[in-house]
């Protein structure tokens, strides 16, 4: 989706992913069970509140974004609204079916089979707010569900999804 529309907009857009970061190589390949190098407890937690600081930081040097991410919990969301609140956020909720999302992240090959499922079964993904618009990716990304994107996005009005007090508790 983030490309396609990308690709679509009349300006320029940079697309940004924490799995840019991760592929740029700058997790360290160590891993522990406690201790510093904690992938879960330690390593993990600084290193999304990092990007989620770095959205800002872009964003304000003049920067056009097209953020990929998923928001796996609430105080994520939370801590998003807060840091993005000053700037002109449209959240988009992109849904897809359970089958077809195993079947991409085996594609892939980069992702552990069921990690999307889990988001969305067990972390309840899309259950912490309200989206500006919402798509179904099942069928993939066509250029008509971009313009559809793109048409909800210039027919915006305020107040925006991701706002502070604008997400389930």
């Amino acid at each position: 989706m983030a490309k396609t529309l990308q690709r679509a907009l009349a300006e320029p857009f940079l697309h940004v992913s924490s799995d840019q970061f991760v592929s740029a190589g700058m997790l360290p390949e160590r891993r522990e069970d406690s201790g510093p190098f904690n992938w879960w407890n330690q390593m993990r937690p600084r290193f999304f509140a990092g990007f989620h600081r770095c959205l800002p930081a872009l964003a304000e040097a003049g920067n056009d974004l097209i953020v990929e991410h998923v928001i796996e919990f609430p105080a994520w969301r939370d801590e998003l609204a807060r840091l993005l609140a000053h700037l002109d956020v449209f959240l988009i909720g992109v849904h897809c079916d359970l089958d077809e999302l195993d079947r991409r992240e085996h594609t892939r090959g980069d992702r552990r089979i069921g990690e999307g499922r889990s988001h969305v079964e067990e972390d309840l993904i899309h259950t912490f707010g309200p989206y500006d618009v919402e798509v179904d990716t099942t069928a993939g990304v066509s250029a008509a569900l971009a313009a559809s994107v793109l048409k909800a996005w210039h027919e915006r009005t305020a107040p925006h999804a991701l706002q502070p007090g604008s997400f389930a508790k």
